[in-house]
């Protein structure tokens, strides 16, 4: 049985050398471990990246988060897979697993461009009922940002005319009661950070649905 399972993984190992070296029993213990954690990585980030093409907006936007965690998963693995590789098969199975990663992350991140997310993440607020809601991009607009945008879900669109050229996008999921927010433009190297975007933006949303 053992002998089938190593050769089904194509990890090219003698049955002999597997029972009778502890260290080449350890190695082969780490690659397939590796490669199963791999493959499980794999899997789960192209189901949550074909689900943010798919789904709703306020839910695309988590698929997309999830997918990018998912490969960074994949990724480590990759690594943990490179670490133990010993044979042709195994070096060869660890670099389509590389590529996989590498083509996968360029599919993420345009899928989170296309969704407006790429500068500064997402910052997610939660108990969010629709009349908070409606309160906070109330308070939001009297504070003078521009706030567009028709869909009682969002997205919508918010210029922070106090702030030069950042301009954020709310989502809003009425099921889970989440508000969410992302930075489209603002963030400038060495100048504007992330930091400093949500230091302007977060006490105004915190003022409106508390902590």
């Amino acid at each position: 049985m053992i002998a089938l399972v190593l050769l089904a993984l194509g990890l090219g190992v003698a049955l002999t050398a597997y029972e009778f070296s502890p260290h080449t029993r350890a190695n082969v213990d780490d690659y397939a471990r590796a490669i199963r954690e791999a493959h499980a990585a794999h899997r789960a980030a192209d189901a949550r990246l074909y689900a943010a093409g798919t789904a709703p907006l306020d839910q695309a936007i988590d698929h997309a988060i999830a997918a990018k965690d998912a490969n960074q998963v994949a990724a480590k693995s990759t690594g943990d897979m490179a670490k133990n590789a010993k044979t042709p098969d195994e070096r060869t199975a660890t670099a389509q697993s590389a590529g996989k990663v590498l083509d996968r992350d360029k599919q993420i991140q345009a899928a989170l461009s296309a969704l407006g997310v790429g500068q500064c993440d997402v910052k997610t607020y939660k108990r969010v009922t629709e009349q908070v809601k409606d309160l906070l991009l109330t308070k939001l607009h009297g504070l003078g940002m521009a706030v567009t945008g028709t869909n009682p879900w969002g997205p919508w669109d918010i210029a922070a005319h106090h702030t030069p050229d950042v301009n954020l996008r709310a989502v809003w999921n009425p099921l889970a009661q989440e508000l969410k927010l992302i930075v489209t433009t603002g963030k400038i190297p060495f100048l504007i950070s992330c930091d400093d975007i949500w230091e302007k933006i977060d006490p105004a949303v915190k003022g409106v649905i508390g902590t």
